[in-house]
């Protein structure tokens, strides 16, 4: 049984408690870009993501680096005008 299930934390993201399993898959196919800051005090996460991950994968999660917060705000208002845009 896979024990990242049972893990949870604190998410600055959702502000709220989150388990380890939304962490893992938060980005799709990749981790969240927070994992490594937020469970790195309660267990090695960094070794447990590079035994979990494929060198591909881990290479990808470490070169990805976040939207700032407005460019994110700005996708969300164009994917919310395109989604009203479809329903009219």
């Amino acid at each position: 049984m896979d024990t990242s299930d049972q893990l949870w934390t604190r998410c600055p993201r959702l502000g709220g408690e989150a388990p380890l399993t939304y962490c893992l898959r938060e980005a799709g196919t990749l981790p969240c870009h927070r994992i490594i800051a937020c469970w790195q005090a309660c267990f090695p996460i960094e070794t447990f993501l590079k035994e979990r991950l494929s060198p591909q994968q881990w290479q990808e999660f470490e070169g990805r680096r976040p939207k700032d917060k407005l460019a994110s705000l700005l996708e969300l208002i164009d994917e919310a005008k395109r989604a009203t845009e479809t329903k009219q």
